[in-house]
């Protein structure tokens, strides 16, 4: 399929911005999914290939962040492991009961989680993970890994900043560490969707690939800044998209 350049140039810079914003906070879809209904994308492709292009650049965070994870790696292992089964668990939910019946619950816990970064301004700025008895890490380790994936597969919006938040507050990981840690079990995640999608010919392999390097380049500036900045810039990137998803659910509820 032919595309316009000037099209395909504001997509591949929408792609790199939300790549940046994804590797820090989640939330990169709120930014790429308006970005290809307004390139003009089949809508019935725009989320397999949103998934593709996403998942390079996800990939790639993962890869560069893997220096800041500190867990034990057959925990890490079994977390990403959980992360594939139970997003395939939420998919199939997502066939029995229609998420959007559900979008009223987002727009009460994401606010939450909002307030509750905003209010700590030392939130995540020391890690306690290894303080906590072993048995103790895997359980809350395992249930987030399980629980936020069931969640992405199910509906989605705001993933990686649960993830984010979760393995920062329960699991006593410093911001750096949990964000880390989440590109891993977000990327795991999204596997089952991206092979759903590519299965039922919902991918155009093309432009997910083309822009998909552009996501790569947007999530390996965001992890530059990331690893030198800290619970600086990812503390006040959570609480944006925080606010973004809010905003996004208002809007289209």
């Amino acid at each position: 399929m032919e595309y316009e350049v000037f099209n395909l140039v504001m997509l591949a810079i929408s792609v790199f911005v939300a790549g940046f914003v994804d590797s820090l906070a989640g939330g990169g879809g709120l930014i790429t999914i308006p970005a290809y209904l307004a390139f003009g994308l089949d809508p019935l492709l725009i989320l397999g290939t949103n998934k593709m292009s996403s998942s390079m650049g996800t990939f790639l965070s993962a890869l560069k962040f893997r220096d800041k994870i500190k867990i034990e790696k057959p925990i890490l292992f079994k977390m990403l492991f959980l992360a594939l089964i139970f997003s395939a668990v939420g998919a199939w939910f997502a066939t029995l009961i229609n998420p959007e019946k559900l979008k009223f619950l987002i727009l009460i816990f994401i606010p939450l989680v909002a307030i509750f970064v905003i209010k700590n301004k030392n939130f995540g700025s020391i890690s306690s993970w290894h303080l906590m008895c072993k048995v103790k890490r895997k359980k809350v380790a395992y249930l987030i890994s399980s629980s936020v994936s069931c969640y992405d597969g199910f509906f989605g919006p705001g993933t990686g900043t649960m993830f984010a938040v979760f393995l920062t507050k329960y699991a006593k990981m410093d911001l750096v560490q949990a964000t880390a840690v989440a590109k891993s079990l977000n990327f795991s995640s999204n596997i089952f969707s991206l092979l759903l999608f590519a299965y039922f010919a919902r991918v155009d392999f093309y432009l997910g690939i083309t822009v998909g390097l552009f996501s790569v380049l947007g999530n390996s500036f965001g992890v530059f800044i990331g690893k030198r900045k800290g619970q600086k810039i990812i503390r006040p990137m959570l609480i944006l998209v925080s606010v973004l998803i809010i905003l996004k659910l208002i809007f289209i509820f």
